[in-house]
């Protein structure tokens, strides 16, 4: 009975959706308890992480991430968490939640890298908008491609009214929000062109836990191997068709799943383990932490795995056979 209740993490619905809300509230609330106020102050704001106009000639890339996370206001956190609710349940639902994860992570990048590089005056950033805006984004291309959940009269008026809102508004980052929905209607472009060659060249589909284990060590991995140019594009395309071709193959044999399951655990342990090293003991006790999340989560595709026969087996057809991606 306990075996049965251990689900897989990266298969119960809309669960990125849930952590994601449960992330941005928390720090919302670390804040404004170290304040000891609702509205976070402009200094706590800045030393958690939000963007200004001297993050990115000073080499603080890392606030393009953080200032995500951050909201200035109750109001703020509230309108941001209510529109990802909304809007994140659908597209978690319709897309899976690694490519979901992969879609917010990239349209929050794009947002507040756009705002960065267009900005001319002092400003400082922050919020889950960008990120939000890919949603919308995607909604967009989904229902444009007759593919979503919602009519599409209903989601272009909710575009309009957003951007209505942005232009009426002066303490709006609308760079930010333009560059996230961009970002959100890219992915979805090559997200449909990926896997309609996926198609081609796999046998199938890949389990959802497979998908963001790629998503999450593919990037690190190729760091590490070069470390002298990351932006080698061509040669991390290269790496990935690899990885997943192999990933691919073994699923198709005998205790194919528990090979790679265990395969992803010991490669995201050694590197958390290199990126710990020398590190203090704040980096080392995330480290650890991530190390047991990793532990936790490959927990239940390797015992089954241990169990299956391979591509025939019953649990791995279905699991292949779910409808996610476009």
């Amino acid at each position: 009975m306990a075996a049965r209740r251990m689900t897989d993490l990266f298969n119960r619905p809309q669960m990125a959706t849930r952590v994601l809300i449960a992330v941005n509230v928390a720090i919302f609330l670390i804040m404004a308890l170290l304040d000891g106020s609702p509205t976070p102050s402009g200094r706590t704001m800045f030393r958690f992480g939000a963007m200004w106009n001297g993050a990115l000639p000073d080499g603080e890339w890392w606030r393009l991430v953080a200032a995500g996370f951050l909201h200035f206001s109750v109001l703020h956190l509230l309108f941001n968490m209510w529109c990802l609710l909304a809007w994140g349940v659908l597209v978690e639902r319709r897309l899976g939640t690694a490519w979901f994860v992969l879609l917010y992570a990239v349209s929050l990048l794009a947002g507040n890298l756009v705002s960065a590089l267009t900005r001319t005056g002092p400003y400082l950033g922050a919020g889950a908008s960008g990120a939000i805006a890919g949603l919308l984004g995607a909604l967009l291309y989904l229902a444009l491609r007759g593919k979503a959940e919602l009519p599409l009269q209903s989601v272009v008026l909710t575009v309009g009214l957003n951007a209505a809102f942005n232009a009426s508004s002066s303490g709006v980052d609308w760079r930010n929000h333009l560059g996230g929905l961009t970002a959100g209607i890219v992915v979805c472009l090559l997200l449909e062109a990926a896997s309609g060659i996926s198609l081609r060249v796999f046998r199938c589909k890949f389990p959802e836990w497979v998908k963001l284990d790629v998503v999450l060590t593919l990037p690190v991995l190729a760091l590490l191997l070069h470390p002298e140019n990351p932006v080698r594009a061509v040669l991390l395309l290269l790496e990935a068709a690899l990885l997943l071709k192999a990933v691919d193959l073994l699923l198709c044999l005998r205790r194919g799943v528990a090979m790679v399951a265990g395969g992803f655990l010991v490669v995201q342990v050694a590197l958390l383990a290199l990126l710990a090293s020398g590190a203090g003991p704040v980096g080392l006790g995330v480290a650890a932490a991530l190390g047991c999340a990793s532990v936790w989560a490959h927990w239940p595709p390797l015992r089954r795995g241990l169990r299956d026969q391979g591509f025939i087996a019953a649990g791995l057809q279905a699991e292949r056979g779910r409808v996610r991606g476009l």
